[in-house]
Parts: structure tokens; C-alpha cells; sequence
């Protein structure tokens, strides 16, 4: 019997399910209020000073891009006296973001949402501007929201990759004043279960509404969906680690897209995701194709260690790599042997040590001279007993985990596996 026959037991859950004919989607497909596109019917009466200032500074920004930069907390500033005198006048008003919310929502007048968008990033608490960002998508006029995209690309590349550590003691101290006591309700309605640390980031971005817009008729709006989000993982890789993988195939079925843009874009999104040596994308389809699964390894590797305790396994040629390999070591016994004794606390324990771990089991992550002595709480003694014990447990039914349990230096631990 050949090594494939005889993990078929072990490998049985890894079998991929059936490709579907049908165009993929993004991966999100629950919708709410941001996602594209509003239907706005209601009215509201904007503070008509504030909104007559930022009107003025509108103006004179896209009448003189020329004079237009932005400053280092990512805001458009333009170099003119009206503008300024604008500025200052919206600074002494104040930027209510809870009312521009509701006209972003619900206003029917585009032109009172636009001044809206525009006045957003003027607002003095950061993290209610990532909050009004996340309306973007969901806007029904296209010139608004090519309008605010590069607004809030250039505010997300001022404040997005800013930590906790990066903050004056002043501010810090502000920060933590500012914050729920830990343990207490509104703490626990935040998720909050700790003190900041010097690694936190300060802010973080919805980014549902812009994968949805990758699921739009119109190809202009999947390429600035695109674009927006490779700005985002430009800044901070570990919101493509949160939020990229459920739409990471339909990313990959743009980059055959009817629109060169999107197609671009597409392209542009899997380099940022990809290693430092990611080669150039190839012409070939076939190629471009494999080009960007080994991009999307690199991000999410199909055997994803998260803390040496919880192992991630994914369907695919690496998981079956793994599982071969277990076998035949553990077939031809050829990787330990079977070992009884005493942990630190005097207990006496049996099970299979592994004398030595083949690099094609090292994902695995149990390490040399570890003494495995049971499987989901059934014992083991041996390779043979060992392979019995995963063999019955894969026969019963599909696992979703398995549990490790082993002695090493004296010391108990565990590995869990997912299975997924």
C-alpha cells in the first residue's frame, strides 16, 4: 500500500470543496447602512454657518488645486488668505461628526452631504473621522466619493499607523484617563480587557463597505475599491491579516476583469500583500494566477501558527504534506520511541518521545524530546498506538480539532489543532 492510500483516513477532511461556477463575491455579504449605495430621503438643516465656511474652503480648494497640499495630520490645507480665514472661523464653530453622520446617511440633498464629506476631515477627534470615512462606500453620487477617497487616503497615512507608543506622556495620560476602567461594564461593552500597550495602534478603520464595493456593476467603482484598500494595507498589514481573507478569491478573480483598471488595481493590491521578493506580476493568465497565490500565502500560509499552543490547518497541498509525512515517520517508527517518567511534580507519565522533528513536520510545532501522551484524551504509548489513535479518530467522524497533549523537560503541555 503506497504512503497516498494509506493517509487517506488522515487527509479525508482536506478534500477542497467543489470550484462554483459563479461569479465570487466579496466575501461580505451582509449589508447595512454603509454598504453601497444609500437611498437618501430625508432633510436636515445644516448649521448654516459652519457649512457656509466649509462651502468657501471647498470652493477655493478645487479651484486651485495648485495652492492645495496637505499637512502633516493629513488635512487639505490651501495656501490663501479666504481659505484660511474659512479654516479658522470652522475651528471656532466646532464640527459636530454625529450630525454630519446623519446627513451622510440620510440627507436627499447631494450637495449638503458633499460639504459634509469635505467637512469630515476637519473634525478634531481622529477616531471620528475613521468613523465617517467608513460612509464613503456606501455614498450614491460617484464625484462625492472621488472626492473624499483621496481625502481619507491621505488622512488614514497620517493616523492609521500611529501607536500607543508613539504619544507624549501628556497624551498618553490623557488617553488612559479618557478610557473605561477595566473590568467594568462599559470597559467589557468595548472589548476593552486591558491597559494599553506601547504596540496598540490608536485607530482602526470598518473596511466591510469598501470590499463590497469590489461586488459593483460598474468597474470604476471595483478599481477604486481596490485602490482604497491598498492604501489602507500600505499603512497597516495587519488589517489585511483581519480583513482581507474571506474576499482574498474574488481580489484574485479581478485580476482577470474585463477593465484594465481593475485589473491594475488588482495587481496593486496582491503586490502590497506579497513578500519583499514578490517577483513583477507575469502577462500569462495562468501565470498571473499562480503569482498570486503564492502572494496570498505569504499572508495567510495554509498552517498558521498563532502561539505555539493553537494550530491553524488549512485544506490544501501543505496540510496533505504534513499528514504523509506523519504517517511514514510514524510507520516506520523512525522518529522516536516509546518512553515512561516523571514529571516535575513526581507523576509518572507514558507516551511515544519524539527523538527528532523532520522539517516537514516542524509546522506542527511540537519540538524534539517532547513525550506525546495522549490524543483527544485517548493514550498513547507508541508510533503505532499513536497512528492507531489518530487513525480511529479520523475514521469516526470529521474532526474540527485535535488535542496534543505531551511532557517536555519535565513540564506538561498542550497543542491544539484546528482544523479547518
Amino acid at each position: 500500500m503506497n504512503v497516498a492510500s494509506r493517509t487517506t483516513l488522515l487527509t479525508a477532511l482536506l478534500a477542497p470543496a467543489a470550484v462554483s461556477q459563479e461569479p465570487l463575491r466579496c466575501g461580505y455579504p451582509e449589508r447595512d447602512i454603509l454598504s453601497p449605495f444609500r437611498s437618501p430621503a430625508d432633510v436636515y438643516a445644516p448649521p448654516d454657518e459652519l457649512f457656509r465656511n466649509l462651502r468657501i474652503m471647498q470652493g477655493i480648494a478645487d479651484k486651485m488645486p495648485e495652492k492645495a497640499r496637505y499637512d502633516d495630520k493629513g488635512r487639505q490645507v490651501v495656501d490663501h488668505d479666504a481659505w484660511r480665514a474659512a479654516h479658522d472661523r470652522v475651528q471656532q464653530l466646532g464640527i459636530d461628526a454625529g450630525l454630519l453622520a446623519q446627513m451622510m446617511r440620510l440627507h436627499r440633498d447631494g450637495g449638503q452631504r458633499r460639504t459634509a464629506y469635505f467637512g469630515s476631515f476637519y473634525c478634531d477627534n481622529i477616531g471620528y473621522v475613521m468613523e465617517l470615512i467608513s460612509h464613503i462606500p456606501g455614498e450614491p453620487v460617484r464625484a462625492t466619493r472621488e472626492m473624499a477617497l483621496p481625502r481619507a487616503a491621505a488622512f488614514l497615512r497620517a493616523h492609521l499607523g500611529r501607536r500607543f507608543g508613539d504619544l507624549t506622556d501628556e497624551e498618553r495620560a490623557l488617553v488612559v484617563a479618557n478610557m473605561p476602567q477595566v473590568g467594568s461594564p462599559a470597559a467589557k461593552a468595548r472589548g476593552l480587557t486591558r491597559a494599553p500597550d506601547e504596540r496598540d495602534h490608536l485607530h482602526s478603520l470598518r473596511l466591510v463597505p469598501f470590499f463590497q464595493l469590489l461586488d459593483c456593476e460598474a468597474a470604476i467603482d471595483r478599481a477604486q475599491g481596490l485602490w482604497f484598500l491598498r492604501q489602507v494595507f500600505d499603512v497597516r498589514i495587519d488589517l489585511a491579516q483581519a480583513w482581507l481573507e474571506p474576499a482574498l478569491p474574488r481580489v484574485q478573480q479581478l485580476l482577470e476583469d474585463d477593465d484594465e483598471a481593475v485589473k491594475d488595481a488588482a495587481i496593486a493590491l496582491i503586490q502590497s500583500i506579497g513578500p519583499a521578493d514578490l517577483a513583477p506580476p507575469p502577462e500569462d493568465a495562468a501565470a498571473l494566477r499562480a503569482w498570486a497565490d503564492l502572494a496570498g500565502k505569504h499572508l495567510f500560509p495554509a498552517i498558521r501558527n498563532l502561539n505555539d499552543t493553537i494550530i491553524q490547518l488549512f485544506p490544501g497541498a501543505e496540510r496533505d504534506a504534513v499528514a504523509a509525512a506523519g504517517v511514514q515517520a510514524l510507520e516506520q517508527s523512525s522518529i522516536g520511541d516509546p518512553f515512561r517518567g516523571q514529571d516535575k511534580d513526581g507523576k509518572w507519565f507514558s507516551g511515544y518521545r519524539l527523538a527528532r522533528v523532520p522539517d516537514a513536520l516542524a509546522p506542527l510545532a511540537i519540538p524534539a524530546e517532547a513525550v506525546i501522551t495522549s490524543v483527544n484524551g485517548v493514550a498513547v504509548e507508541s508510533a503505532a498506538s499513536l497512528l492507531a489513535v489518530a487513525r480511529k479518530l479520523c475514521s469516526r467522524a470529521r474532526p474540527t480539532r485535535l488535542f496534543v497533549e505531551y511532557v517536555r523537560d519535565g513540564e506538561r503541555h498542550a497543542v491544539e489543532y484546528r482544523l479547518m
